[in-house]
């Protein structure tokens, strides 16, 4: 409920940040891409709780599809509310999260964790 409430303050928060620039774009959709494609292998875990366990602390080893759709949506809330709201951080913490995540999802494919929404 916290982290929800968080989500909320950025999105409101009152601050005049600029304006995306191309190369931005670009690291934001690629972001994106890797949010989704992880959070649908997320999705794969919790259909094969006897094949896989999630190993984010913050949503537990079998969590519920629930957990995870509304971590997933949280998440994503404050990757691109601090991305927007902190514009000269923006593209550090755009490729930051595309390096991490990728590696989690490449991992993830490795042993065999499908992306099925």
């Amino acid at each position: 409920m916290r982290a929800l409430m968080l989500a909320c303050l950025l999105i409101a928060w009152p601050v005049s940040a600029r304006d995306w620039t191309g190369e931005e774009i670009g690291w934001g959709a690629a972001a994106a891409a890797v949010r989704l494609a992880d959070w649908a292998q997320t999705r794969n875990i919790v259909r094969n709780p006897d094949r896989f366990r999630e190993t984010n602390p913050l949503i537990g080893e079998h969590p519920s599809r629930d957990r995870v759709d509304g971590a997933f949506v949280i998440g994503s809330a404050l990757l691109f509310g601090l991305a927007h709201y902190l514009p000269e951080y923006r593209k550090s913490i755009l490729q930051w999260f595309v390096v991490i995540g990728g590696g989690v999802v490449a991992r993830n494919a490795s042993i065999g964790v499908r992306m099925r929404f």
